[in-house]
């Protein structure tokens, strides 16, 4: 019995000696970024090999690093049907489930990780930004002032809690949080753009923004993008001069950028000099042109020299980008009146669509009313209503352009009311608008409106 036990330990023993010898093998491979090696050796392993949970993590993290994430995802799936409780291998499942779009099972991984330790660094921030790269700003920033109460002066916590306050648009916890994460960060350049652009934004605190440009440039002194923003903060703080002179001094250096054009320009203006803004402003117009205030600004440069049509064009073209998008505004009638008709206002509804001049609105309108068939409504309201709709429909047409089928429908509508006319001797016949307007047609206003559609066959 002694020695049956001891040749069972002696196996166990070569077995997992195996096995720790083939795990150090895949994590060498793993150290050179040998993904493929580390495949390819797994698709040589021994069911038992497969059974154990950290040669299979290993195994995910060369399909995680070729980018393969559903296999990465299925791998580690697999570590945790072995072992739920690891928490590398809660991380590992829940930043792949986050790559496929799994949000879910993200959020119940990531979750289960806090739960275990609430005050655990990691499960709070892996949270935090999982919250932030889905959109779930709020909740984010819960864990990130948990994580602020341990670590008051972490700069990169401070300044994910401004992001999240920005997006909200809290402009003064965003200003408060840029600027102690700079306090603890100063030779952050791309920490104290952000910072001077929010002081700008936010508060118009000029002095401020000068006060860290300066800071910033101290560490950073070759810094183009904190130059820009210096340059930037003299022309807001209308130092047209100070201004000038960076901006000069960076096209020197050959910054030939949108934003060095622009502000360049805008600062040349502010001088007065004319002729030396539109160089600029023209150049920053090449590279944009559909920027409002670069199109004002060149417009009224150009107005002041010798190309007044020039500028006319320019003002036109601001005043087109000023418009509101045609298709939101179809929408927003659309949904409006739509509104209108499940809350009882049939008039208002009919009065916003007939305004638009747009087919697709139009159509509303017909399906409620136009479409009626004639000979079956014996309601005169009713027919007083589908009329009208109809002869809208042929008056308009240019206008609405309705398709080939709708102008038939119409045709034969009008057909219909014109021989009731014919029969009972009238002169004309009542027609109620959708606002509840009255007016008459005649049987001569009938006859060309018919002749203006297409038959039915």
């Amino acid at each position: 019995m002694v020695m049956k036990r001891f040749i069972l330990l002696l196996v166990l023993l070569t077995f997992a000696k195996a096995a720790i010898s083939q795990q150090v093998d895949l994590q060498e491979l793993l150290k050179r970024e040998q993904y493929r090696q580390v495949i390819s050796t797994a698709n040589e392993l021994q069911p038992a090999d497969l059974a154990d949970s950290q040669t299979m993590y290993l195994i995910g993290q060369a399909y995680e690093g070729l980018m393969k994430y559903r296999d990465a995802y299925r791998v580690y799936q697999r570590c945790l049907s072995i072992d739920s409780t690891q928490t590398v291998f809660l991380n590992a499942a829940a930043r792949m489930a986050a790559q496929l779009g799994k949000l879910d099972d993200a959020e119940a991984y990531f979750l289960k990780i806090r739960t275990a330790d609430t005050t655990d660094f990691n499960a709070n921030i892996h949270l935090a930004q999982f919250y932030t790269q889905i959109g779930k700003d709020a909740q984010a920033l819960e864990y990130y002032w948990d994580l602020l109460e341990n670590d008051r002066d972490n700069p990169a916590i401070l300044r994910a809690i401004g992001d999240c306050c920005t997006r909200m648009n809290d402009k003064v916890t965003a200003c408060d949080a840029y600027w102690f994460a700079f306090q603890n960060n100063k030779e952050n350049a791309a920490l104290a753009s952000t910072l001077i652009n929010a002081l700008l934004a936010f508060d118009g605190r000029i002095d401020a923004a000068l006060e860290v440009c300066d800071t910033a440039l101290f560490y950073n002194p070759g810094n183009n993008r904190l130059w820009q923003n210096k340059g930037t903060t003299f022309y807001f703080a209308k130092k047209y001069v100070e201004a000038d002179s960076i901006f000069t001094k960076l096209l020197a250096e050959g910054d030939t950028s949108f934003y060095t054009y622009k502000y360049g320009g805008y600062s040349r203006l502010g001088m007065g000099k004319i002729m030396a803004a539109i160089e600029l402003l023209e150049k920053a117009y090449s590279q944009d042109s559909t920027a409002v205030d670069l199109c004002l600004f060149l417009g009224s440069a150009l107005g002041k020299t010798y190309d007044r049509k020039e500028a006319f064009k320019l003002f036109d073209r601001a005043d087109s980008l000023m418009q509101p998008n045609e298709n939101y505004v179809r929408l927003l009638r659309q949904f409006r009146g739509d509104t209108y008709v499940r809350d009882g206002r049939i008039p208002d509804a009919y009065r916003i669509w007939l305004e638009s001049k747009d087919i697709t609105l139009l159509d509303n309108i017909w399906q409620r009313i136009g479409h009626l068939d004639w000979s079956k409504v014996t309601d005169n309201e009713a027919r007083a209503r589908c009329l009208f709709i109809n002869v809208l429909v042929a008056e308009e047409r240019a206008g609405f352009q309705p398709d080939d089928q709708t102008l038939k429908y119409a045709r034969n509508q009008l057909e219909q009311a014109n021989y009731e006319m014919y029969q009972k001797k009238m002169k004309s016949h009542s027609m109620i608008a959708p606002d509840n307007q009255k007016s008459t047609i005649t049987s001569e206003r009938l006859e060309a409106l018919i002749q203006l559609l297409p038959k039915m066959e």
